[in-house]
């Protein structure tokens, strides 16, 4: 599999092409702008007959001058995928937000930069942001645009996020409601969701509210095949005693290095006997041995228990026959409760204490029974509004103005544990109620002071966005794109750790300017270097003026050039340079207590004190990005695309949260690690950081294949009612269809009522698959010079998942039929590997996920809906997120695995069964 995959590498890899694009309603003739003004009101016409979704429509003469279709994107690139509104039904998504979930692999980018969302529009036109689109239902999309990254840089975005563009059905109405449970099949946590949508278009007017809520249940360790190694610790419930003065060292050392707790027991550590609360010596002579390692499984949580409430609404309105204006907001308040173990006090028992069988002094260990006093509370809340006015001057110039403001407040509380003064002073007044030995109350003991962390963060931000022509050539105009914007950033945070409070405050404002030009060389519409085929280069460059980083540059050139119609290629180089963001730089100081790390150096998995937050030290990155692309469409009746992208990215003064811990990194940032005088690791900061460069190189490759099967169910004659939520073609009143315009160079031309594929009609069905393979030839980070390279492909990691697969495979397919369909996700990574230095080597085994979505709607039932009308418009989904119960294998040399790369550790949840109900009114 892996051979025949690598050797397509050198060829073409997969995007959809779409079944053909429903008529709609008479368009005016487009400025080289996204959209064109709207027309003045037409003359009435004859209404063409409806047709229901996926009919072919026969419409008589059709007028087909360019290659624009209503809503699509103004660029000669043309998408990589396009999904017909058959096809997004195919994948049983709910809506647009769970929909993404479903094409990550296909919108995933490569620019370099991690956990970046694609840029977003709607009907060719740039939005809000993602919550003013996130819950719209999936029938309301006729059809989906994705697109590659240079395309990006034509709305006013950087060059490094994907674009996907949702046209919208032009005449739509619906109420939805939902809800969903979740468990995994091991039990032990359960998840329930509600939400409740609502949305009306009526052709540029538009506005939706989305009400959702969720919660889940803490996953404890011992619901898990955990095996817990408390290492080096005398703590206990019941308890261990210790010589005076007390040593880490006794724990594994002989009587002859350690003082012995008493001569008529001749060892440095014993446990509490637990058959008496007033052990004696001979008590303690027989329960001698190994000490107690005290079991916190109990106490632990694997997974938080969370809270989730989210609020949001968008209108959308004509202001007049050239402008529109978009309006959104959202409010989102979270929470999470996780828990950290048990606190342990540790009290020195005098020999004379009435308690104390020893001749000498000495220490008794325990864990007080308070799992709320390790706990970790985070609460946040963020609100965000926005607006986008959008309009034209003239017929050849668009403007876009946007602007958004956001805060969240986030507040984080960690227990401290207890503090054993009180109940110290009581066993050294020889109190006869002071039991060592006995039950502790932890109201006996004084609680110590929370960790506290507050942040407030606020982001304003204003954008416009000028797009049109500013000269023609021969083979087509001369494209461009200004967009100048200001935005003003802060982050306030708080900090109280031991009684110490930490008060930093961090603004940035920031002034922005960005422009592109795309100018065509050769265009066979307009037969002009016909050899060529079409092709045509764009440059763009940019420039932010930052009040705490000074000026920062980003250039870049994309060539975009298809020799025939079936082939393209995509050219792009970038180079940009990018501060740290303001959370980087400013996040509170949070210290997380007893969080699993294995040390390489001993070989055992300790409990740590781990830093995280904000590095005010944080120097701005430059980035440059190369890639080489084809897309190849061989088959013209058939939705099959095949193509392949090679990209090299190079990073200096790389920004990365910190890697996992090897004894490689530790020799080179020894100032992270902290070890006590006995060479155990106290604690870790994990704090981002710069590296002097990171390098990566890799090819992706895949193919896309989609069509409609079965016979079509005749249609009783004058029957052609439009589907659910929408009109015939044309839009209201019907009409022809007139398509005009269109830039130059690239694209193939529409054809109506059929096309790659067909529509799917009633009685058929579709069924779509998609194969992505990503080699990854090299992923490098460079420490500084001289320092060892930490190569991800060979031992080093960035995360407790190992380093990089060399290989990965992405696989999705659906079918859908008569209301019922079934989705199947799959991904398959390469083995890797940590090089343990002189500790032991752990290999991660390769890995399959499969995720599978099997739904039904039951309005399609007939029968059933006429014995129960309420199941009208109903839909019932079952999902099972990794079918086969996939867990990460990790080996240390034949050794036991380490705690925190324990299969139940790395995935807690594991095989999770999802069943939906949901119901939508039109």
């Amino acid at each position: 599999m892996l051979l025949v995959t690598t050797a397509l590498s050198g060829l073409m890899a997969g995007v959809i092409q779409t079944a053909p694009p429903q008529p709609q309603a008479p368009q005016p003739t487009p400025a080289p702008a996204q959209q064109t003004p709207p027309p003045a009101e037409p003359e009435p016409q004859e209404p063409a007959p409806a047709a229901a979704d996926g009919d072919a429509y026969e419409l008589g003469t059709v007028a087909v001058t360019g290659t624009r279709q209503r809503g699509s994107v103004d660029t000669d690139i043309p998408p990589d995928v396009t999904l017909s509104a058959d096809e997004i039904m195919a994948y049983g998504a709910s809506d647009i937000a769970e929909l993404m979930t479903y094409l990550e692999p296909i919108t995933r980018s490569s620019s370099g930069r991690t956990d970046l969302q694609p840029v977003f529009l709607v009907n060719g036109r740039r939005i809000s942001g993602f919550r003013e689109i996130r819950g719209i239902p999936t029938e309301a999309i006729e059809r989906t645009e994705v697109l590659p990254e240079a395309v990006a840089v034509q709305f006013g975005y950087r060059p490094e996020q994907r674009v996907v563009n949702f046209v919208l059905k032009a005449d739509f109405r619906s109420t939805t409601y939902e809800a969903t449970g979740r468990v995994p099949t091991e039990g032990g946590r359960t998840t329930v969701e509600a939400e409740a949508d609502l949305l009306r278009i009526a052709g540029a007017n538009r506005w939706s509210m989305d009400v959702e809520y969720e919660r889940s249940t803490p996953l404890y360790e011992t619901e898990r095949d955990i095996r817990r190694d408390p290492g080096p610790t005398p703590y206990d419930l019941i308890g261990n005693v210790t010589s005076d003065p007390y040593s880490p060292g006794c724990l594994t050392a002989t009587p002859a290095t350690c003082v012995a707790l008493d001569p008529a027991l001749g060892v440095a550590i014993t446990p509490v006997p637990g058959s008496t609360t007033t052990p004696t010596l001979a008590d303690f002579a027989a329960a001698a041995g190994d000490p107690r390692s005290g079991d916190l499984t109990a106490y632990r949580t694997l997974l938080s228990a969370s809270e989730r409430a989210q609020v949001s609404g968008t209108i959308k309105r004509d202001l007049n026959s050239t402008t529109q204006a978009t309006i959104s907001a959202s409010l989102e308040d979270t929470s999470s409760r996780s828990f950290n173990g048990l606190p342990g006090v540790r009290l020195g028992l005098p020999g004379t204490n009435p308690f104390s069988p020893f001749s000498d002094d000495v220490q008794v260990f325990r864990y007080l029974d308070d799992a709320a006093a390790l706990q970790r509370e985070t609460d946040r809340l963020q609100g965000e509004l926005g607006f986008v006015l959008d309009g034209f001057i003239g017929e050849e110039w668009r403007w876009t103005a946007t602007g958004n403001y956001t805060r969240t407040e986030t507040d984080t509380v960690t227990g401290r544990g207890y503090a054993a003064a009180p109940f110290q002073a009581r066993l050294n007044a020889g109190d006869p109620t002071a039991n060592p030995f006995g039950p502790l109350d932890p109201a006996a003991f004084a609680r110590v002071a929370n960790d506290t962390a507050r942040s407030v963060s606020q982001r304003l931000d204003t954008e416009l966005v000028l797009t049109g022509d500013v000269w023609e050539l021969p083979a087509g105009d001369v494209s461009s794109t200004f967009k100048v914007g200001a935005d003003t950033l802060s982050l306030d945070s708080t900090s109280t750790r031991g009684g110490v409070t930490t008060e930093r405050g961090q603004s940035r404002d920031r002034l922005s300017g960005q422009s592109s030009l795309n100018f065509p060389i050769a265009s066979r519409r307009n037969e002009v270097l016909t050899g060529l085929g079409d092709l045509s280069v764009s440059v763009d460059a940019g420039f932010e003026e930052l009040s705490d980083f000074g000026g920062l540059s980003t250039f870049g050139t994309t060539v975009n050039w298809s020799p025939i119609e079936k082939l393209s290629f995509l050219a792009s180089w970038t180079d940009e340079e990018g501060a740290p963001t303001i959370s980087q730089l400013n996040d509170p100081l949070i210290a997380t207590p007893n969080v699993p790390v294995f040390d390489f150096r001993t070989g055992e998995t300790v409990l740590v004190t781990q830093f995280t937050g904000g590095n005010p030290d944080l120097d701005a990155d430059n980035r440059q990005v190369v890639r080489l692309g084809g897309t190849l469409r061989p088959l013209t009746e058939t939705d099959l695309s095949l193509s392949t992208t090679w990209t090299w990215s190079r990073t200096d003064d790389y920004i990365a949260a910190f890697p996992t811990l090897t004894p490689d990194l530790e020799a080179a940032l020894p100032d992270r690690f902290v070890r006590d005088a006995d060479g155990n690791l106290v604690s870790v900061d994990a704090r981002p950081l710069n590296f002097d460069r990171y390098e990566r190189q890799d090819l992706r490759t895949g193919f896309n294949f989609s069509r409609a099967f079965g016979t079509p169910t005749p249609r009783p004659e004058g029957e052609g009612a439009a589907g659910p939520g929408r009109r015939g073609p044309g839009g209201p009143g019907g009409g022809p269809v007139v398509m005009r315009g269109g830039g130059g160079g690239g694209g193939h031309q529409v054809r109506m009522g059929g096309g790659r594929g067909g529509g799917m009609q009633p009685g058929q069905g579709r069924f779509h698959v998609s194969v992505y393979h990503t080699w990854r030839i090299q992923d490098e980070i460079f420490i500084a010079d001289g320092l060892p390279v930490l190569d991800l492909l060979d031992g080093a990691a960035t995360s407790s998942r190992g380093g990089s697969p060399r290989h990965e495979v992405q696989a999705m397919g659906g079918v859908f039929r008569n209301g019922i369909g079934t989705f199947v996700m799959a991904n398959w990574r390469d083995g890797t590997r940590i090089d343990g230095g002189t500790g032991p080597d752990l290999d991660f085994s390769d890995q399959l996920t499969v995720n599978l979505n099997v739904f039904m709607d039951l309005s399609q039932r007939t029968s059933w809906v006429e014995r129960f009308p309420w199941l009208a418009g109903s839909r019932i989904q079952l999902g099972i997120q990794n079918l086969f119960d996939s867990r990460p294998e990790v080996t240390a040399d034949g050794a036991e695995t380490p705690l925190n790369y324990q299969p139940d550790f790395l995935d807690p949840e594991g095989r999770s069964v999802r069943l939906t109900l949901r119901k939508i009114l039109f």
